[in-house]
């Protein structure tokens, strides 16, 4: 098989909600050669975030990009106003709190292992220009600036952004004002930087276009620090209706792939993408399976037939 050392893997998107299903998704993950995963900070109280289901089911030799994204929808399910970029003072310190909580398992980790295992918190400015500021959300990034983070990068994941007239999947601050608002500080990527997601900047460009330019404005701000492939679909698919974040793979050839032929994304965007891309230091993927029941063998094969895919159009680049 092609060898897909250094990519990372959103294993927690695609493995099955069961516990013995996902422990065994886990397990086999960790024979397929990879470099990380984007791990979830799930809600407190999780398994998953357990030292003991760490220490058991996550290598120890993985780097772990650490996702508030789990957390964050669920809290704006609960109240529109959460976020790191809120004009709810309450809402703005809710948020804060879940980034202490990735914080927090930074620093266990470290002192668990003594080096450092998160190599990045990803945060978000939510809830967007309907409901918080960039200001807002600048002080929320100097507050997480001045924490202990036992190593790990802070990176602005873009989400797709709130479009007038357009139904969004999350709605938060554009691109440039992202940029803006990072560059602010006048840091080195490596302590504040950015990442950035196929599917999530085609799903606000509804097509394939968006995120090459997403790409383009990252790269030349030089902020990128990680790539996260996920697909994008304008059709009602086992995914979810048209233009929803439900990380349906790539197409192609592969049988594993049969499922989500209606997906924007492929080898070919795939290819176009790493070229941009250039020296991104971490490469990523996040895929759903469906069905959600299916057995282990058939998430393994989602996820296998996609970061090869990737790997291949790494090889050419």
């Amino acid at each position: 098989m092609t060898s897909l050392d250094g990519l990372f893997l959103a294993a927690y998107i695609t493995a099955p909600t069961d516990p013995e299903g996902e422990d065994a998704f886990f397990d086999a993950v960790a024979e397929l050669g990879l470099g990380g995963l984007e791990f979830a900070l799930s809600p407190a109280g999780t398994r998953t975030l357990e030292a003991a289901w760490i220490r058991q089911h996550v290598r120890p030799d993985w780097d772990l990009v650490v996702s508030l994204v789990p957390s964050m929808m669920l809290a704006l399910g609960r109240n529109p106003a959460y976020g790191l970029a809120s004009g709810d003072e309450a809402q703005r310190r809710e948020a804060l709190s879940d980034v202490a909580r990735a914080r927090d398992l930074a620093r266990t980790l470290a002192d668990e292992y003594g080096t450092r295992r998160v190599a990045a918190i990803e945060v978000h400015s939510g809830p967007g220009p309907r409901g918080g500021s960039r200001s807002a959300f600048e002080r929320s990034l100097a507050e997480i600036l001045d924490w202990d983070l036992a190593g790990a990068e802070l990176l602005v994941e873009h989400c797709d952004a709130y479009v007038p007239g357009q139904s969004p999947a999350k709605g938060f601050f554009g691109l440039p004002d992202e940029i803006a608002a990072v560059q602010s500080f006048g840091l080195p990527p490596d302590v504040l930087g950015m990442s950035l997601n196929w599917g999530r900047s085609a799903i606000e460009g509804h097509g394939p276009d968006l995120p090459l330019e997403h790409i383009a404005a990252v790269t030349g701000a030089g902020l990128l620090r990680a790539y996260i492939f996920s697909g994008a679909t304008g059709e009602d698919t086992a995914w979810g209706p048209a233009w929803t974040d439900m990380h349906i793979p790539s197409h192609g050839t592969d049988p594993a792939l049969a499922a989500s032929a209606a997906s924007l994304l492929g080898p070919n965007e795939i290819a176009d993408t790493l070229k941009a891309l250039a020296d991104v230091p971490r490469i990523g993927l996040k895929t759903a399976a469906r069905p959600r029941d299916a057995d282990v063998a058939t998430h393994i094969a989602v996820v296998t037939a996609t970061l090869t895919q990737i790997a291949r159009a790494r090889a050419t680049v």
